[in-house]
């Protein structure tokens, strides 16, 4: 762009390259907002794994400081300038939400102050690489692949977590003006350069109303060196990037980075902003902070590391905190990863041919259902729903945490992962003989986490009963095994059965229904056989009374205990809509679904009788319900299944 406005013809400023014909974009960019629902929870991810992947110096953490300042210098931060393309797309955009982002992005500018929110990290390299990416001669790096590049990879190591692909668009979802300014201090053969440069993603519009020139611009712009789009670099950088980096001295720049994120979401109130960062960083990189690979500042007020991170935790999740931020399901999935290594019953490391250092950490009580959270290179949490780690049929329930710290395992776990940093699939690999190769290594890895499980978790087997008339039914599905073994074919089923409780006299079940349906097999019989009910022709004349649960499965039911051999435990759920508002708990896994008893603190305080159900006057389905129950000590050492009943 050259001149034709005024104020326009200077070398510094914004620049939005010109279309030159090429495909109009419109306001909705796909890749920002796929994380509007976790703008907060997205940001920290992103950040501090990019941060974490640039470590400086190996055995010391990676510092990250979070801060908040307010500049009412618009002119040289841009944003006088910016305000024009604004307008412009303003009056071009049609849809309704488009409009009302561009006014509000207006309305912020037109108030004469702008807040930044501010992510500074040390003991990294900074972006580092070249600035400017001649056709003639293509250039790679850190600097060119986050500033520059859209869905570009670069990684620096086998551990590195991010490529700066869709990712990288996660902060401008927590921009209001979906703009960003990038500072950073690196190290060279010349010595120190500092680089800084503004982005801003809005969409095209006609430059008539803003530079003059008639033509259509693409809907990313930069702001720095006009010619080239080049970032302002040393003694250019202006002042107001480098006032905002917390230093140790004020006389030095420190090697790093620091991202600035205008108008950030969610900052009127700034307890809750802090709050919020700590929720995220507490449940994705609770590992990385435990085992001292970060430290994470929270303004002027608040250090998380390795001695401080357990209370985080509490301080977050285990009060009313936690309801005020109303995090979403995936964030409560990820605490679950993170109250395992903060409470875990066990732990340990493993070493596997080909694949590297694993470290783990398993939680047993006060658990429901089985979940593995994978984690790998520098600690963050990818999924809790890997590849063939999702089913564990024989296993009492557990929470399972692994890290794969080893360079072979953490290359191919990477390999797998999408842009997002939350699940692992095959498909990613397109060489169907480097797939095969990725599915044979990570065989083995699913294999030796399976067969831990079985060392740690399996279902206490008190009983053994030899049931030969099984054997003629199902003969044929047991068969002889592999070809490798030897011996007769197998004439005996072996069923383990776990020696049941006395009922209790005024036990409950959950029945639906009444039907009677024929019993299978050659005689029929009485019917002795359960079955989960409807009509099923068979050979025979004996029935099946049907039994199903009743109600609404409530989400992300947690029971736990408040100390070994107490009846007394914390009950957490978040409810499925506001209708059904009878809270059920049943013990979890049986055919014939036995209610628990319980009762709230104040009616056990009293000697009041034991009830089956609570009634809630009311509840949310997107607020989580927390409270105190007293239970029979033996119901505590079964899983537990929560349900909402009309």
């Amino acid at each position: 762009m050259g001149g034709g406005m005024t104020g326009m013809a200077t070398e510094v400023g914004w620049k939005f390259p010109s279309l030159n014909h090429g495909t109009r974009e419109g306001f909705n960019v796909s890749a920002i907002d796929m994380f509007k629902s976790e703008r907060l929870q997205a940001l920290v991810r992103e950040m501090i794994q990019n941060s974490l992947d640039a470590r400086k110096i190996a055995g010391e953490p990676v510092v990250v400081r979070f801060t908040l300042d307010t500049t009412s210098d618009l002119a040289s931060t841009g944003f006088t300038e910016l305000a024009r393309y604004l307008e412009a797309a303003h009056d071009l955009e049609r849809t309704a939400a488009g409009k009302s982002f561009y006014a509000r992005a207006l309305d912020q500018i037109e108030d004469g102050s702008i807040t930044l929110l501010g992510v500074h990290d040390y003991n990294t390299k900074g972006l580092t690489g070249p600035i400017y990416d001649p056709p003639e001669n293509p250039q790679s790096g850190p600097w060119l692949a986050l500033v520059k590049g859209a869905g570009m990879t670069f990684k620096d190591s086998n551990a590195a977590l991010g490529s700066f692909g869709h990712g990288s668009r996660a902060p401008f979802a927590m921009s209001e003006l979906r703009t960003l300014f990038y500072l950073s201090r690196i190290e060279h053969q010349e010595g120190h350069e500092t680089r800084f440069q503004g982005k801003s993603i809005l969409q095209s519009v006609p430059l008539t109303t803003v530079t003059g020139e008639n033509e259509w611009c693409v809907a990313t712009g930069y702001f720095g060196v006009r010619q080239g789009c080049l970032p302002l670099t040393n003694g250019r950088v202006p002042s107001w990037a480098i006032a905002a980096r917390p230093e140790l001295s004020a006389d030095a720049l420190s090697v790093g980075t620091s991202v600035y994120i205008p108008e950030p979401y969610g900052v009127d109130e700034e307890e809750l902003l802090w709050a919020g960062v700590k929720l995220a960083v507490v449940a994705n990189f609770y590992y990385a902070v435990l085992t001292n690979k970060l430290v994470v500042h929270l303004g002027q007020r608040e250090r998380i590391d390795a001695d401080s991170i357990a209370q985080a935790f509490d301080d977050v999740v285990e009060t009313d905190l936690i309801n005020t931020l109303n995090p979403t399901e995936k964030v409560f999935e990820r605490l679950e990863s993170a109250r395992t290594v903060r409470k875990s019953d066990l732990a340990g490391e493993l070493e596997l041919d080909g694949f590297g250092a694993i470290s783990w950490y398993l939680r047993l009580d006060g658990v429901v259902g089985r979940h593995v959270g994978v984690a790998r290179g520098n600690g963050m949490l990818i999924t809790r729903a890997a590849e063939k780690l999702q089913r564990f049929p024989g296993l009492k329930p557990f929470d399972l945490f692994v890290c794969v710290s080893g360079d072979q395992g953490s290359e191919l776990l990477r390999k797998l992962e999408n842009p997002e940093h939350t699940e692992f699939a095959f498909d990613r690999i397109s060489d169907m003989a480097e797939r095969k190769s990725a599915e044979i290594a990570y065989s083995k890895f699913q294999s030796s986490v399976r067969a831990l499980l079985r060392d740690h978790a399996s279902v206490e087997i008190e009983e053994e009963v030899a049931v030969d008339d099984l054997d003629d039914w199902l003969r044929g599905d047991l068969g002889t095994g592999s070809e490798e073994e030897k011996g007769e074919p197998n004439r005996a089923l072996r069923v383990a059965f776990k020696k049941s409780r006395s009922h209790r006299e005024n036990k409950q079940t959950e029945l639906t229904g009444d039907a009677e349906t024929a019993g299978r097999g050659t005689s029929g019989g009485a019917g002795k056989h359960r079955s989960t009910g409807g009509t099923i022709p068979g050979d025979g004349g004996g029935s099946a009374k049907g039994t199903l649960r009743t109600g609404m499965p409530v989400r992300n039911l947690r029971v736990v205990r408040l100390s070994a051999g107490s009846g007394v435990a914390d009950v957490a759920f978040t409810p499925v809509d506001g209708s059904r508002k009878t809270l059920v708990l049943l013990r979890s896994g049986d055919s014939e679904t036995e209610r628990l008893e319980f009762r709230t603190e104040d009616e056990a305080a009293a000697g009041a009788p034991w009830r089956t159900s609570l009634e809630f006057a009311e509840l949310s389905a997107t607020a989580r319900k927390r409270l105190r129950l007293v239970f029979h000590p033996a119901d505590l050492d079964y899983a537990i299944e929560g349900r909402l009943e009309p």
